[in-house]
């Protein structure tokens, strides 16, 4: 990705810790990083398109996550950059289409939950218990996260996820 491209983000994730998404504008952006308008164009053909980005830079982040040792090696870094801008997380939540949200959430916690069972591979060798763990694990997450935002980010969710994980672990002996 390009510099231009990631400083476009981030002013955007900057932005929404300080109003909300409705009135942040492709001037605001633009502004906050240092480009003309017309470069911002250039990227993105507008803000929707940016939105998408940013969702593709946290899947990306979970790619980048080399023979995790357990589920929680891949959301740490989510969380921990939820938290680092909570503000404008919890916009995007509260004001975002709820069909869409949950859409994308679905997305991410699938490729979080698939991308950890695909590097334990050796665990679950059936490819159809593999899909059933999967979307069991991802409903539970996505349920979590749900909840999480819902209390405004107010508990500990590494801390929560962590703790399934060792219960399953404890119950069914597969380590997560």
């Amino acid at each position: 990705m390009s510099h231009k491209k990631e400083a476009i983000i981030e002013a955007f994730v900057q932005l929404l810790d300080e109003k909300p998404a409705k009135r942040i504008t492709v001037n605001d952006i633009a502004a906050r990083c240092g480009i003309g308008r017309n470069t911002f164009y250039y990227y993105f053909p507008n803000i929707s398109a940016l939105f998408e980005a940013l969702e593709e830079q946290w899947v990306e982040m979970i790619r980048d996550c080399a023979a995790p040792r357990s589920i929680m090696d891949c959301v740490a870094p989510l969380v921990d950059y939820a938290a680092e801008h909570k503000s404008g997380f919890l916009y995007v939540y509260r004001t975002a289409d709820r069909v869409r949200f949950q859409e994308d959430l679905n997305r991410l916690w699938m490729n979080i939950v698939s991308r950890y069972i695909e590097q334990t591979a050796e665990k679950t060798s059936d490819e159809e218990e593999s899909m059933l763990l999967s979307r069991a694990l991802k409903c539970a997450f996505v349920g979590m996260t749900l909840d999480w935002l819902d209390h405004d980010m107010a508990y500990d969710l590494i801390d929560s996820v962590h703790r399934i994980c060792s219960l399953l672990h404890a119950k069914i002996g597969h380590e997560f």
